[in-house]
């Protein structure tokens, strides 16, 4: 991928003695952005559901044939229970879908719109979940996401001094995020590794873990003087990337010794290996199971009728090989008593093999299947593990989970 040469003007000096200064300092009209919001538009797109259903809200349906119908009602109760979707999206709320309700969700059915609510990994991967709370510390999930220390480490951010480089929301994240989902899918596979921070430096084009995330470092400065007492005399304006989409301008010094400190402090100063196409693992690597993505070779008229129209994926562990788990397909309501076909599978190393499962359903769960399908056994299927995404994002998930997952366990 070919990066952009420029390099940002740090100071007024820079821009006075520059030769160009005459067009730099000269206002220039910024062209027009036209910006788009997914969620916006899919607001837009409820509203004009709503009005050419003569006022009637979409419903979570079961019936197959209104599967569209269900994605949306699915996505306006997500909306109703996130108050940061519900500011962005009262400008635009014709109908007054967003009204506030005077009485109190219980729990149960927080978590249940949670679960159709997650908008990011970090979100997942976090506790600030009601599923995650202290009332629920006894639950399965509480006990595989617990991020105390990663609650320790943002208070410590929060306490860093005011002239330190601030991080922003970048405006072009998407030309970086290719980067980062191959970064992911070579931890998941073992094609990189997790190395403990060693360097004193840090190189251009080369990803690190701060504080238990992935950053990549954009591009370096040219060096100055230093000008306050440190072991380097030069120092250099960095242009830092992260994988939430965020960037900042950090100082060169000040980020190696953020490195070392965080290194020393919870483990989290890391260093991304070169790929090996070679890897092996180690001696005590221990496998615990494959996750496994499955195609429905069914020739049920019900699942036909909604391959017609959606891509239709199973996601699913086992702790033995997957040949074995599909053996008998055909007699499984799991597998919709039909054959599959086995489109990718991911060997899981020295991960908690429950918590990879539960965190990808979760990331899922927007795109979960929550139809009952009548088998040619006169049976009702409730499947539960089909989700009607396509593979590339089912892919991408996987392997962005697996890698964050390594990320925010690896002590080492």
């Amino acid at each position: 991928m070919k990066m952009d040469d420029k390099r940002p003007i740090h100071s007024l000096d820079d821009i006075f003695n520059d030769p160009d200064s005459a067009t730099l300092l000269v206002t220039k009209k910024r062209p027009t952005v036209n910006s788009f919001n997914p969620d916006v538009e899919k607001f837009k797109e409820v509203q004009e559901w709503i009005k050419n259903h003569g006022g009637k809200e979409p419903e979570k349906t079961g019936d197959i044939c209104r599967l569209h119908e269900r994605g949306l009602a699915s996505w306006l109760i997500g909306v109703r229970g996130d108050a940061d979707r519900i500011e962005l999206l009262k400008p635009y709320d014709e109908l007054g879908l967003l009204k506030e309700k005077s009485q109190e969700i219980s729990n149960q059915e927080k978590i249940k719109h949670e679960k159709m609510n997650f908008d990011s990994l970090d979100e997942i991967l976090n506790d600030d979940s009601v599923l995650f709370s202290s009332d629920n510390q006894k639950s399965l999930n509480a006990k595989l996401f617990n991020t105390r220390k990663l609650k320790e480490i943002r208070r410590e951010q929060e306490n860093i001094p005011k002239n330190k480089s601030k991080r922003k929301k970048m405006d072009n994240f998407g030309k970086y995020k290719s980067l980062f989902d191959q970064i992911h899918a070579d931890l998941a596979s073992g094609r990189r590794k997790i190395v403990p921070y060693e360097e004193n430096g840090v190189s251009l084009h080369r990803f690190y873990i701060l504080n238990g995330q992935l950053i990549y470092i954009e591009s370096i400065g040219s060096n100055f003087q230093n000008k306050t007492r440190s072991a380097s005399k030069t120092n250099a304006r960095l242009h830092v990337i992260y994988d939430n989409g965020t960037e900042n301008y950090p100082l060169r010094n000040g980020l190696i010794a953020s490195l070392y400190g965080s290194r020393k402090r919870h483990g989290y100063g890391k260093a991304i290996s070169e790929p090996n196409d070679k890897f092996e693992f180690e001696s005590d690597d221990q496998v615990t199971g494959y996750i496994y993505v499955l195609r429905s070779l069914s020739k049920n008229a019900d699942v036909r009728r909604i391959q017609e129209d959606h891509p239709l994926y199973k996601v699913g562990f086992t702790s033995g090989t997957v040949e074995h788990r599909i053996a008998n397909a055909e007699n499984e309501s799991t597998y919709l008593y039909g054959p599959v076909k086995v489109v990718a599978e991911y060997q899981v190393i020295n991960l908690n093999p429950e918590a990879l499962e539960t965190a990808l359903h979760h990331a899922l769960a927007r795109y979960r299947l929550e139809v009952d399908i009548k088998a040619a056994n006169g049976k009702t299927i409730h499947p539960r593990e089909w989700f009607i995404a396509d593979f590339d994002t089912i892919n991408n998930l996987i392997n962005e989970i697996i890698s964050k997952l390594r990320i925010s366990t690896d002590k080492s």
